[in-house]
């Protein structure tokens, strides 16, 4: 009986040895994809402070009137990862897009990532987008503008987008934010003399506020999804490592068990047999 319970735990140990390689590998690639989407990350920041700052400039006055109106329809715009395996960085995404939507008057979605897509199976969807991006570029941006304006046909929407923001390597947290009614801008009046005019470069610089803007949210919803697979797989190791350290024990118990059976098996042989010979 000991021998068959030394087998079973010895067969539980090197499977468990063998899901701590995976875990351990895949913590080591996320940590290097981490680092590699921070060092891309850094090279957007200085364009997008560019974009701020020449969108800062804009007069309120120059632009469509329906981007600053409240409508009477939602736009939500939900960006989760693809893959799983990252702890429950996803489903608190959801949670978050799932409270937006229930206070929305006629929302409508546009689905970024397999997860959220898997998730919202039915209602207005609009569009869905899996692998979209693996690092975000303007071309995602602007795709996510062109349905915007599309689903606006010139008509004032709200459109909040669903992301997750990269607080530290180990907390990641679901934040909304309000893309469109845009928010007037308070500043000085100040007097420029646009080239080319006013009514060809306001909306191309709206245009590239809005889709950098995208691809902030999606720069911070990358990074954190890489750092929660990185802290999900260290966890998984560490656990792995407490349930062999538990096998170990239990198997060295039980071969001491079956030793000790042993022994007492062979010092009752050895007295019968002297009780045999008297």
């Amino acid at each position: 009986m000991s021998r068959g319970r030394m087998l079973q735990i010895k067969r539980k140990i090197n499977a468990t040895q063998s899901l701590m390689k995976i875990t351990r590998a895949m913590e080591m690639v996320a940590r290097a994809k981490s680092r590699k989407m921070e060092a891309e990350y850094q090279k957007f920041k200085p364009f997008y402070e560019e974009v701020k700052r020449l969108w800062s400039l804009i007069p309120d006055e120059s632009l469509d009137p329906v981007f600053f109106e409240e409508g009477d329809r939602d736009l939500i715009v939900v960006i989760t990862s693809d893959m799983g395996l990252c702890g429950s960085f996803n489903s608190e995404i959801i949670r978050e897009a799932e409270k937006v939507i229930s206070e929305s008057k006629n929302p409508h979605l546009i689905l970024i990532g397999l997860k959220a897509i898997n998730h919202f199976r039915t209602g207005n969807i609009l569009k869905m987008y899996d692998r979209f991006y693996e690092i975000p570029d303007f071309r995602n941006g602007s795709t996510i503008v062109e349905d915007i304006y599309e689903f606006m046909d010139g008509r004032p929407v709200n459109v909040k987008v669903v992301f997750s923001r990269f607080k530290n390597i180990l907390i990641q947290r679901p934040e909304v934010y309000d893309l469109i009614p845009l928010k007037r801008k308070e500043k000085k009046r100040e007097d420029f003399e646009f080239e080319p005019l006013p009514e060809q470069l306001v909306p191309v610089v709206l245009h590239y506020y809005l889709s950098t803007t995208l691809m902030e949210l999606m720069f911070q919803t990358k990074i954190g999804e890489f750092y929660a697979r990185q802290n999900a797989m260290k966890n998984a190791t560490d656990n792995a490592q407490e349930v062999i350290r538990e096998l170990t024990l239990a198997y060295n118990k039980a071969r001491q068990a079956s030793i000790t059976q042993e022994l007492i098996e062979i010092v009752t042989g050895a007295e019968a047999l002297k009780e045999i010979e008297k």
